[in-house]
């Protein structure tokens, strides 16, 4: 199994913390009511695809 060194790691960690925080401000202009849709509508649109998941919470570090 290869694992990553520590530097690669500490990029993954700063690449998915950045990615998070972009993601999180893109709805910033909708409401709270336009927010829960679109989360129901991007929801239905990946369940009826059968997308793979691409982000979850990282495992914490042992």
């Amino acid at each position: 199994m290869t694992e990553l060194t520590e530097q690669g790691a500490e990029l993954v960690a700063e690449f998915y913390e950045e990615t998070c925080r972009r993601i999180d401000a893109l709805p910033a202009g909708l409401t709270p009511a336009e927010r829960d849709r679109l989360a129901a509508l991007l929801s239905r649109v990946v369940l009826d695809n059968k997308v793979p998941e691409v982000f979850s919470e990282p495992d914490p570090a042992p």
